[in-house]
């Protein structure tokens, strides 16, 4: 048992929860909240004695009481922001709750709300809600278990190559007077030989905070293109743990854009249970002002044949925070590993600051696998260069920042998410 102070000091943030006590629930459900706030209860909120939270502070939490809500939420559709892509199809979650009616579905996709999948008795979904892994060494995990409720299952029928993009829209609404907190729980559910490309966007208004979990399976043969857009309000707080299980010959590509929030941190674990499988995380990291912002990444692999990468590049201005802290995994069994990982910070202020944390865990033999990771500041000679050529100081910093980031971009497969990415990118350096 952790020491009565600390968990006291657990105790507001499940206050909320007891009115979970009189809802109706599945037998399995109500056990998994129990279990949520009985191990939140006793760590709390990890602080930066904790391993993996030496460099990200949540003293800025400990301002703000947050509360959880089930009324129904509500947005005028028009406040929403329009559509990442045109041609694509939309799902729509406010404050953390599935809105039917501002959303489309394309054939050879299932949506519906997670007590709706719940109350439906879908088949698996037990399996894949109940097994949270180590609570008290993820106590925003506990925390979001506790309030297991709201978000969305996402299912691709087995075969089913889906040509449209579907963009996952999440906005929150905060309050100046009552911060709410949002806890959605996702599963993204790829039947066998299925495609998918994803575009899960996060936005909102005011104050909130948003601590997600989201579980995705990628059957055999599988693949899945998830592209994120981390672009929350300023003054909200973005905590995320997307848990990536992969079947044999199963291909996932990950990509985030992060720039929102005043405090975020996403972190991933990819699990590479069998053999022939793909998987990739990458990332690029817009931060200025006072903004903190962790990517924490693992990938473990279990079986031969497989292939991870990592990539991560940033820019830190002002006096904002980069985290990048990545670990490969190799397990006895998975021989013929081919890992890579590499993170890379641009520092444009004296103040800003990149911490890095590369790890490589290897029992195979015949493995191939890399790490690097570098900070510093803008070339002075190649900004010289460019000046001499008459290119004026502003514009010559942003092309070589552009021209760093763009070695990230080169990651992704799917152009027209590219060309936002770049968009966004320029947007931020005109600011």
């Amino acid at each position: 048992m952790q020491p009565a102070p600390l968990a006291a000091a657990a105790l507001p943030w499940l206050a909320d929860a007891a009115g979970f006590e009189k809802q109706p629930a599945a037998g399995w459900l109500k056990a998994l909240r129990e279990t949520g706030a009985e191990q939140f209860s006793q760590t709390g909120l990890p602080t930066q004695s904790w391993e993996g939270w030496q460099h990200t502070s949540l003293r800025q939490l400990a301002s703000i009481k947050f509360h959880y809500s089930a009324e129904a939420a509500t947005s005028d559709a028009k406040k929403l922001p329009p559509k990442l892509l045109e041609d694509s199809d939309r799902i729509v979650l406010v404050n953390g709750q599935y809105q039917p009616h501002l959303s489309a579905v394309p054939a050879g996709v299932t949506v519906m709300g997670l007590m709706e999948a719940v109350d439906k008795k879908v088949a698996g979904l037990e399996e894949h809600l109940v097994s949270v892994g180590d609570l008290q060494a993820s106590p925003f995990k506990a925390l979001n278990t506790a309030f297991v409720r709201d978000g969305i299952v996402l299912k691709v029928e087995s075969g089913a190559e889906i040509a449209r993009p579907v963009e996952i829209l999440f906005y929150n609404i905060g309050a100046a007077d009552r911060a709410p907190a949002v806890y959605p729980r996702m599963l993204y559910w790829l039947e066998e030989n299925s495609a998918l490309t994803l575009l899960e966007r996060h936005a909102g208004e005011g104050v909130y905070l948003s601590n997600s979990y989201t579980g995705m399976v990628l059957e055999s043969a599988s693949r899945l293109k998830f592209y994120k857009f981390e672009e929350e309000s300023p003054a909200a707080f973005h905590f995320s743990l997307v848990s990536v299980r992969q079947g044999k010959g199963s291909v996932f590509e990950g990509f985030s854009y992060a720039s929102g929030g005043c405090l975020a941190r996403e972190e991933y674990q990819n699990q590479l249970i069998d053999s022939g499988i793909l998987s990739s995380i990458s990332g690029i990291y817009l931060l200025k002002n006072h903004q903190s912002h962790d990517f924490t990444v693992l990938m473990d692999h279990f079986e031969p044949n497989g292939k991870s990468v990592q990539h991560f590049r940033g820019v830190v201005d002002g006096q904002a925070r980069a985290v990048f802290q990545g670990k490969i995994h190799v397990r006895r069994s998975a021989q013929k590993t081919d890992g890579n990982q590499s993170s890379h910070a641009l520092l444009l202020s004296p103040q800003a600051e990149a911490s890095f944390k590369p790890e490589l865990e290897i029992y195979a033999d015949d493995v191939k696998c890399g790490h690097g990771a570098t900070s510093g500041h803008l070339d002075e000679a190649a900004l010289f260069y460019l000046q001499s050529r008459g290119i004026p100081a502003v514009e010559a910093k942003a092309l070589l920042i552009q021209s760093f980031l763009n070695t990230t971009l080169e990651q992704l497969s799917f152009a027209p998410v590219k060309e936002i990415y770049q968009e966004r990118i320029r947007a931020w350096l005109s600011q």
